[in-house]
């Protein structure tokens, strides 16, 4: 904070992404806090090469739209509502944390939409200008607008793939024209893109914007609907209460919620960054350009000066094994034949790190860096993350085996990205080890060429992923035996599905298959620290729930069942007992039970996690708020803490057996509405039959009886149990029909 009592004035980097589009086309700009909204649309315009023609407007997590209040109108919002003025919102007030997001919808035909990510606030240097500059992005500009949306931008550039494409069609004409201009998808030029934001003046905007008329606030990107919403509804459906889709993305509903890690302490995380070969050379790279260092037209470094740096920086210890550069004699003489910086591989890398780090920078005709301490821990942190970011970001494109390309392109990046998934849901320390994976396979009794073929591209993107990944220091990788046997069993395959058996083949795909594989032990490789941190960065970044263990040691109690929702045992009692010790025991309790209120799945899964977290508090201030809990006439409430107070004292619990039982047969049908009307029969009889509120002796007494419980979900829940039970139990389920019905008469 500033003495006069007001925030620091700040950038903020921005990730914008346009949805839809594979390879994504994206960009990251950084801008000041204090500018406006407007000065966001404009900057998106540039930076993805947009003409303005069209209408737009943004959207936050909460639901609240921000526009040209003049140019829209409840017609083409369809919100029945007002907008916020973006010239009068700072993009501070919508983006006030990490990982806060916008949706930027620009032509409301076409319907471009952006996803926009606050990935972190930047202190401004005293005395900095206020700009929007471009530090990264991926693609080229769209080419056209008026094309149909992301789907009509797909078959433009699949048309410019196609050799003669589009000819007379609706895209004929601009396809013509790309072609002729040398349109390139892949080419992202942040050097123009940097030129006409060079443009742009910032705006300042000072103070809070007012959240637009009719705006309700809610939580994670849900907006709970008014009595204005209900009463302009025309499905019947919707409640006062009930959540709205606020236009924001959320996790797709198959995104998995990972396993809660722990992450190793920051201060050590920035060593590792400056222990990596590649990053350590930037560093050494920096130190060099010190007092300056001579660069072409091109920014690289005049030849003798880029032999000079691969000898003296002992770069050449960054080559494989093969390289030229490996050997004294053979390095000695590539070197002498340097026409261009360019051509000195083992330069290349480093050389680009530290020119898109920052460490260097290049004006007149000059590279002019620091010393390896002037590199903040954590900024260096942070583009060690950006850097493994746009490789797994490549990986999840591409693929690690550039050779491939087309539908075996596709399916070696799903490949990759898969094995990505597997490092991070690997312990801490343990090994992923594809040997492994090939046994799980033939476990499952898969078999065929086309299986073989499967096999042989997951064990080369095994081996070409770990190399990648091991030169950014995110993994530890054990070389298995036959180094290149995966590409050749790939050929061979390719070869006798097609019917052409290369010479000296093997005769079938599973001779091809055990020739190069056998008894060979196969590739390993397991996170280090540094990538188990820069793995969760980037599955953050891209939408996935991935917990951390003691993140929820200062939350609410509401936040911390949410959480817990996917947590394992024993990953449950680690975290709720660092909770615990941000509290007391009587706070926690209730805490807890104040947020076990309310109606609707959210608030029942709740409960459920509530119920085995309060059964371990024995505190006695503790005990007396689950007492007076269990005496209250809070439906939800009530019940967890009878339950929870009898399944901790059992019978020298202050709550009548009859009461706890009725407690627990209430929280079983709560807990079974979770899965009722969503299709998991299964999952409901599995529920039943095991829960934990009821022995199943007493659910056997009792099942005729389960229509009094007063569930609002009671006759709902019966009634699937019945449908359920009918291929477990034919007179459990003629049962249970029975009390579904007398539950169905009672409402």
């Amino acid at each position: 904070m500033r003495p006069d009592g007001k925030t620091a004035p700040s950038d903020l980097q921005l990730k914008i992404v346009l949805h839809g589009t594979r390879p994504p086309l994206w960009r990251r700009l950084v801008m000041p806090s204090d500018t406006s909204l407007r000065t966001l649309h404009d900057a998106i315009q540039l930076a993805f090469g947009w003409h303005g023609g069209h209408l737009h407007l943004f959207t936050d997590e909460f639901g609240r739209g921000y526009g040209d209040a003049a140019r829209l109108t409840d017609v083409d919002l369809g919100l029945g509502r007002g907008v916020g003025d973006e010239g009068a919102t700072a993009l501070g007030d919508v983006l006030a944390g990490e990982w806060a997001r916008l949706r930027y919808v620009y032509d409301f035909g076409d319907d471009w939409e952006h996803g926009i990510t606050l990935e972190k606030a930047l202190p401004r240097p005293v005395g900095a200008g206020r700009t929007v500059r471009c530090v990264g992005g991926r693609r080229a500009d769209v080419p056209a607008e008026d094309i149909g949306g992301v789907w009509g931008l797909a078959e433009v550039l699949e048309l410019l793939d196609t050799p003669d494409g589009a000819g007379d069609g609706p895209y004929g004409e601009l396809v013509a024209e790309l072609r002729a201009t040398g349109y390139d998808k892949a080419a992202f030029e942040r050097e123009a893109i940097t030129a006409r934001l060079a443009q742009l003046t910032p705006d300042t905007v000072s103070g809070h914007a007012k959240p637009p008329t009719g705006a309700r606030a809610g939580h994670g990107g849900v907006r709970r609907l008014t009595a204005e919403d209900v009463a302009l509804c025309t499905c019947g459906q919707c409640g006062v209460g009930g959540p709205v889709d606020a236009g924001v993305d959320e996790p797709a509903e198959d995104v998995p919620v990972l396993r809660p890690v722990i992450l190793a302490p920051q201060e050590d995380l920035v060593a590792a960054v400056r222990g990596v070969p590649l990053f350590d050379a930037a560093l050494r790279l920096a130190a060099w350009c010190h007092e300056g260092r001579q660069v072409t037209a091109g920014r690289v470094l005049r030849p003798a000066l880029a032999r000079e740096a691969v000898e003296k920086l002992q770069l050449w210890k960054l080559a494989d094994d093969d390289s030229p550069y490996a050997d004294a004699v053979a390095r000695a003489r590539a070197l002498k034949s340097v026409r261009s910086a360019k051509d000195v591989a083992v330069l290349d890398d480093p050389w680009w790190l530290a020119v898109d780090s920052g460490m260097i920078t290049i004006s007149g005709g000059r590279a002019w860096g620091g010393a390896a301490t002037d590199v903040a821990g954590e900024g260096l942190l942070a583009f060690w993350a950006a850097t493994l970011g746009d490789l797994l970001e490549e990986v999840g494109e591409t693929g690690v085996l550039d050779e491939w390309h087309g539908e075996l392109g596709e399916l070696t990046a799903q490949i990759a990205d898969g094995l990505v998934g597997l490092l991070y849901d690997a312990p801490d320390d343990a090994w992923v080890d594809v040997d492994d994976l090939r046994a799980q396979a033939r476990e499952a009794g898969v078999h065929g060429p086309e299986f073989d073929l499967f096999q042989a591209l997951v064990a080369a993107s095994f081996r070409e992923l770990g190399k990648a990944l091991a030169l950014l220091g995110a993994v530890e990788c054990e070389p298995g035996d036959g180094d290149d046997s995966a590409e050749e069993t790939v050929l061979t395959l390719l070869n006798a599905m097609a019917g052409q058996e290369s010479e000296g083949g093997w005769g079938s795909s599973t001779a091809a298959s055990n020739r190069p594989w056998g008894d060979r032990r196969g590739h390993r490789m397991r996170l280090t620290p540094l990538g188990r941190y820069g793995l969760r960065a980037y599955l953050m970044e891209c939408g996935v729930p991935a917990p951390l263990l003691g993140e929820y040691a200062e939350a609410d109690a509401g936040s911390l069942l949410q959480g817990l929702l996917s947590y394992s045992p024993e990953e449950m009692r680690r975290e709720v007992e660092g909770w615990l010790e941000h509290r007391s025991a009587a706070d926690a309790a209730v805490g807890l039970l104040d947020a076990c209120a309310g109606a609707g799945h959210e608030a029942a899964a709740k409960r459920a996690v509530a119920q085995r977290v309060l059964a371990d508090l024995d505190e006695p201030r503790a005990l007396r708020v689950l007492r007076k809990a269990a005496d209250s006439d809070v439906e939800g409430c009530r019940q967890v803490a009878a339950a929870a107070l009898y399944a901790r004292l059992g019978t020298e619990a202050p709550v009548d057996p009859a009461r706890a039982e009725a407690a627990g047969l209430w929280l079983l049908i709560d807990g079974l509405s979770i899965l009722a009307g969503a299709g998991e029969t299964e999952e409901l009889v599995r529920g039943l039959l095991e829960n934990g509120n009821t022995a199943p002796e007493a659910l056997e007494q009792r099942v005729d009886d389960l229509w009094r419980v007063e569930h609002p979900a009671t006759a709902h829940v019966l009634a699937e149990l019945a449908e359920g039970l009918r291929g477990v139990d034919r007179q459990l389920a003629k049962r249970m029909r029975t009390t579904a019905n007398k539950a169905h008469s009672r409402r």
